[in-house]
């Protein structure tokens, strides 16, 4: 690769066993390289920053999920990528912002664009190629973003095809079609730019409000092949490969050396959006900020020391963490710097609001708040049955467990499925939960230690809401006794809130969401509500959405979920019969949502026929089963 050495498999490894000077140095190095991806990947200016933040975050978060230290690069690329295209699809499918509010939001002059072709002094043809991009839109954009990369040396074909998570040959047939178009923009960009310009292009363009958008490129296009005087001014055009070799990266702006940073939950839920939205308070923080601080490479240092630091529990030192506030409303952090000369790793710190105590009964008891792990979206779980042996004899199952008749009493059953949901790439379990003192509670002190002790995450689903229309006062009342499970280590937490899913009936609506709404104002925790018929347009919204069904369904914004089949004990036939190419297939889309739910239905539901629980009919060489080595290579080729 052209440019400064980047730092080799040594300094992974380091910082991935907590080398906090490691971590900064691999952080400071690779910024650039993120910067340029998303710049290029997206549309609008204003929300780069953002996004190359939740980049950078969330690979310090997850770099000791990294099994290959000398696959870091593709690795982060892949990340760059699955982050950009949640952004895009929650932006495209979020309500549209007002043009006064993209006005306030756009920072004039730092168009990628114009940022490319100021600080890498581009002219004539390479200027052209710059100004082409604009004209594309969604995937091209984000493929562009990558072959440029990979034409300017900077990439390997290698990396594409980890970022995208397909084959090289599919690869290649991106890439040529996103090189066309490019080649079709670059001869629009010339016609339009041409002086004089061609009086039939003036007709044809005379609504044209001047903003490059894919539908005008075609309508100018087609107007170039057809026109003699606007088609005789291409022949020299260079192809853009040989214009892009040796090109180097836009460099990384000032506003990126600091951050005020909110991520309010209602707000998140309310636009839609996985990734989080540009934040108003945060842009003008950006704008102040960029003032003041030189981008120079004491500078660079200090966006490697605000990004590492920005993670919680990555152990560098200077990492000053409170308890973090739980209102069920807001989760927000400061990160604050010192000034740019004098600033390294252990000068910045992060604050977090106080927690206040939730209400808890006499027979709850918790342990400590600093005993609590956060989870980074986006969380892959399964949903998880813990009513066996007694629903094998009760309802029965078209299919035989490769297990048996198992039961969930067993700490060694119970170890071996949360090993096996490790291995296909879950995070947590979503744990059928139907009240105080039946069984499925009763069993949850062996499932949360044993989860503990494997490092595993454990959430509940509050059935009762799909069977009844629990009071404000009985969900509360239940809510704040499953504090004696969610307070622990093993119970999945985001933003500091023990997460709980909610099943609810087809006939639930908007009045369903207020009373949680406001049983959470005293409970405290991260509600995930069943999706029902305009579920977005509910005042009251909770901090996520899910749906469970049979088969694939993407939620965008909110979750993706994916299932091998249904065929439940009473029926004579599968209503959805199960084929492992098509699970595969679906199972792809959810790792390529980017939503920040992807879940599977289920684990082991074998009454219904949904388990992907290893059977006998689909045993495998592994011992884990068909299904679950269809998650374990899926959900690796595309790490969160």
């Amino acid at each position: 690769m052209p440019g400064d050495p980047m730092p080799g498999e040594a300094v992974v490894e380091a910082a991935r066993a907590g080398d906090a000077r490691a971590l900064d140095v691999l952080v400071g190095a690779y910024l650039p390289l993120v910067y340029n991806i998303v710049g290029r990947a997206l549309e609008n200016p204003g929300e780069i920053d953002d996004v190359v933040q939740d980049v950078m975050l969330q690979a310090v978060r997850d770099l000791r999920q990294l099994r290959d230290s000398g696959a870091f690069r593709s690795w982060l690329v892949a990340i760059t990528m699955r982050q950009v295209r949640g952004h895009w699809r929650a932006r495209r499918t979020g309500p549209a912002s007002s043009p006064l509010e993209e006005a306030e939001l756009a920072d004039p002059g730092a168009d990628f664009v114009d940022l490319s072709i100021t600080t890498l002094g581009l002219s004539d043809q390479r200027r052209e190629a710059a100004e082409a991009s604009r004209w594309l839109e969604g995937e091209d954009r984000h493929l562009l973003a990558l072959w440029w990369l990979e034409a300017a040396g900077q990439l390997s074909r290698g990396d594409l095809v980890a970022a995208l998570g397909t084959s090289a040959a599919k690869v290649a047939v991106l890439v040529h079609r996103t090189k066309a178009r490019l080649e079709t923009a670059r001869a629009v960009v010339r016609a339009v730019h041409a002086t004089p310009r061609c009086p039939e292009l003036n007709a044809v363009c005379a609504r044209w409000d001047g903003r490059p958008s894919p539908l005008w490129r075609k309508r100018v296009a087609r107007h170039v092949r057809e026109c003699p005087t606007c088609s005789s001014v291409l022949p020299d055009l260079i192809p853009a490969e040989a214009l892009l070799v040796g090109l180097g990266l836009v460099p990384v702006p000032a506003v990126l050396l600091a951050l005020t940073y909110a991520r309010p939950s209602v707000g998140r839920a309310k636009a839609g959006h996985r990734a989080r939205a540009p934040h108003r308070g945060t842009r003008h923080v950006g704008r102040a900020l960029k003032h003041k601080v030189a981008a120079s490479a004491a500078g660079k240092a200090t966006i490697a020391a605000v990004t590492v630091l920005a993670v919680v529990g990555a152990g560098v030192t200077g990492l000053k963490l409170a308890d973090h506030q739980s209102s069920g409303n807001t989760a927000a952090a400061t990160i604050h710097t010192v000034a740019p000369a004098t600033a390294s790793a252990s000068q910045a710190a992060i604050t977090l609001p106080a927690k206040p105590s939730p209400t808890k009964t006499s027979a709850s008891p918790s342990p400590t708040t600093d005993a609590i792990v956060n989870t980074a979206l986006p969380v892959r779980a399964a949903f998880y049955y813990p009513w066996y042996p007694e629903n094998f004899q009760n309802n029965g199952t078209h299919y035989t467990p490769s297990a048996g008749d198992y039961s969930v009493d067993d700490p060694s059953t119970v170890d071996r499925q949360i090993e096996d949901m490790q291995y296909g790439g879950l995070q947590a379990a979503i744990v059928s939960w139907w009240g105080i003192g039946l069984r499925e509670d009763k069993r949850m002190p062996l499932l949360m230690s044993e989860a503990t002790k494997l490092g595993f995450s454990l959430s509940a689903y509050y059935e009762k809401q799909g069977y009844g229309d629990p009071s404000v006062a009985e969900i509360t009342s239940d809510l704040i006794y499953l504090r004696r499970y969610s307070d622990q280590r093993a119970w999945l937490h985001i933003n500091g809130l023990p997460v709980i899913f909610v099943y609810a009936q087809g006939t639930d609506g908007c009045g369903m969401a207020t009373r949680w709404a406001e049983a959470n104002q005293t409970a405290h925790y991260y509600v995930v509500l069943k999706v029902f018929p305009g579920y977005r347009g509910c005042a009251d919204q909770p901090q996520g959405w899910h749906q469970y069904a049979d088969g694939l369904d993407i939620q965008p914004g909110y979750s993706a979920i994916a299932s091998p089949g249904f065929w439940k004990y009473d029926e004579t036939t599968p209503s959805v019969p199960r084929d492992p190419a098509t699970f595969r297939q679906d199972v792809t889309e959810v790792a390529e949502s980017g939503d920040p739910f992807q879940l599977l239905i289920s684990y082991n539901e074998w009454g219904e026929g949904t388990a992907i629980e290893s059977a006998t009919v689909w045993s495998s060489s592994s011992g884990h089963g068909v299904y679950m080595d269809i998650l374990h290579q899926v959900f690796a080729a595309h790490p969160r």
